[in-house]
């Protein structure tokens, strides 16, 4: 596949793609990355006018584009055996990460390609959201056919494999989990401010993470399940952009089925 084989199925996906020069991570015209077009046409007029990027590396400008990428290092430490570590204790199921477009970096690390569906927030933008493992939504990453030290990025599964973002990747940003001093997990909405959000619906680009904590909390009360879907689409209505009902559906059973594998392991945890 050649270049512009690659660029056009970015483009096709929503990306904003930007030349590197060759060999290079960075685009050196004023602007950097934001030298981004979601058409190969703008692209290629860009191009004419600086000769130098043409046959350079190709980018995807994370802030315009409707792309999110979970980063797993493995150039000093092993950022897979991080990210198992995560998928293990929060009961997602790690083959996760073969069912959307992965590339392999030019250091054996992975970046997993995810889509944010229309209307939805992104995830946050957090470096070493759990060790060595990042979540970019708000800066540049390279891809194939990049070449950098002698090294590529290359496709590890088929491009057409891209998902939209799953719940997990809201979690991982939000820190679920994450280290926290004596190994205490702080959560992210205090109760207080879950009662705010049932109140004032839930607010602009925290829509997906404040659903996603009011739902969880309320099955860890024992709330009924048709309760809790009748509240959250009371809240979501309530909300000055409210999510479309697909959106807030997903969130539901994301949070549904967690709360079913707690249970399940607390119920396991008893027998032994």
């Amino acid at each position: 596949m050649d270049r512009w084989q690659h660029i056009r199925q970015y483009q096709q996906a929503g990306a904003y793609v930007f030349m590197a020069l060759p060999n290079q991570k960075y685009n050196a015209v004023e602007g950097g990355f934001n030298n981004s077009f979601s058409s190969v046409d703008d692209l290629q007029n860009w191009i004419k006018q600086h000769p130098e990027y043409r046959g350079g590396n190709v980018g995807i400008d994370l802030s315009k584009s409707n792309l999110v990428v979970v980063d797993i290092d493995k150039h000093e430490q092993n950022g897979m055996a991080s990210i198992l570590s995560w998928f293990k204790s929060h009961g997602v199921n790690p083959d996760t990460l073969q069912d959307t477009y992965v590339e392999q970096t030019p250091t054996g690390g992975l970046h997993a390609f995810y889509l944010i569906p229309s209307g939805q927030d992104k995830p946050k933008h957090v470096i070493n959201a759990i060790k060595v493992v990042d979540v970019l939504s708000n800066t540049a990453v390279m891809t194939a056919p990049s070449t950098i030290k002698d090294g590529q990025y290359r496709q590890i599964t088929p491009f057409d494999k891209i998902k939209p973002v799953p719940t997990w990747v809201y979690d991982l940003a939000n820190g679920l989990g994450a280290d926290t001093p004596n190994n205490v997990y702080k959560a992210k909405y205090s109760l207080s401010d879950r009662w705010k959000m049932v109140i004032n619906g839930f607010e602009t680009g925290e829509r997906n993470n404040q659903a996603m904590s009011l739902a969880g909390y309320l099955f860890a009360i024992d709330i009924t399940p048709q309760d809790i879907y009748d509240i959250m689409q009371s809240v979501n209505e309530r909300s000055n952009e409210p999510l479309p009902d697909h959106e807030l559906n997903t969130v539901y059973m994301s949070a549904r089925r967690r709360e079913e594998k707690k249970r399940i392991r607390m119920s396991e945890y008893g027998r032994n």
